[in-house]
């Protein structure tokens, strides 16, 4: 009997098979005139063969991790050589709602409360995180990226314009999906922050389902200070001294997802920075990374500061 041995052949052709490649690194986007945003994306093929034209599927939430996404657009990656990077973009309207009041006067309870949907679950003091979601344009019942949708393709709104904070730059999520593999990006750019201030900015996390999340500030710069604070634990989206932040252990229990408080307080003779909030689901073991870009120097009313 002859015996195949399968394994040396199945390591010399994908060897030489084409391989697409998008790092999270290789998303970007930038505000353009006329109210549109341009999405760029790097694609690499990293394999040993030409790869054929691909479609890639884009998707946007709002700023945060493990929210539902919406579709974007859909695009094309050429033709590449072994080795070979292109970039493809498109170009979207960007939304801009009814703001719900200032930052410094809306609670995180009645934000959460005025703007929950009917339809959704109730009863419990983190549900208003639905009703955000909705407000910007995501479907009604949760999915997971990749499945059917029934959302009108766009981008999702910026969470800063709900508050009166509207920034020059569009900060939220994109979701991109080329041959097999999903890549997401969570930024905030260009995010004007005040020296030796506190300084605020939200994101949420998490939707529809209970579970529970871990969380993990990276890149805070030595004489910078920064935490932590569920929104819907506060008396307000300004958080002060009675407010506790979260910690870097242990897990954060949610019914249907959070809003989260990023405080920053930079020296008073501080320059750029960049600050990742590291975000783990306690139910899957995957971490999403949430970017916010802060310089004192930027454009825009930036963060709240108090």
């Amino acid at each position: 009997m002859t015996v195949i041995e399968e394994r040396p052949e199945l390591k010399l052709r994908s060897g030489y098979e084409a391989e697409l490649r998008v790092e999270r690194e290789d998303i970007s986007f930038s505000d353009l005139a006329g109210g549109r945003v341009r999405i760029l994306v790097t694609v690499r093929n990293v394999g040993g063969h030409r790869s054929p034209p691909t479609p890639m599927r884009l998707e946007s939430a709002p700023l945060g991790a493990f929210v539902p996404w919406r579709p974007l657009a859909r695009l094309l990656a050429p033709a590449l050589e072994p080795g070979e990077l292109r970039e493809v973009s498109t170009e979207i309207a960007r939304p801009r709602p009814v703001p719900l009041g200032d930052f410094d006067r809306v609670p995180p309870q009645r934000l959460l409360t005025a703007i929950s949907a009917p339809d959704e679950p109730s009863g419990e003091s983190d549900n208003g995180v639905w009703g955000i979601l909705n407000l910007l344009g995501r479907a009604r019942a949760p999915r997971r990226s990749g499945g059917d949708v029934t959302e009108k393709p766009g981008l999702a709104p910026d969470l800063m314009d709900l508050v009166q904070r509207g920034q020059p730059h569009w900060a939220g999520n994109v979701n991109v999906f080329v041959g097999a593999q999903r890549v997401e990006r969570h930024r905030a750019q260009g995010l004007r922050i005040y020296p030796g201030r506190n300084n605020l900015a939200m994101f949420v996390v998490g939707f529809g389902r209970p579970d529970a999340y871990g969380f993990k500030l990276v890149g805070v710069a030595p004489g910078w200070s920064a935490a932590l604070y569920n929104g819907a634990d506060c008396k307000s989206l300004v958080v002060g001294a009675g407010d506790a932040s979260i910690g870097e252990t242990g897990w954060v229990e949610s019914k249907s997802g959070l809003l989260m408080m990023l405080n920053v307080r930079p020296p008073a003779d501080c320059h750029a920075g960049e600050i990742e909030v590291h975000v783990t689901r306690r139910s899957c073991g995957e971490t999403a990374v949430v970017e916010f870009d802060l310089d004192p120097a930027a454009k825009g009313p930036g963060c709240y500061y108090v």
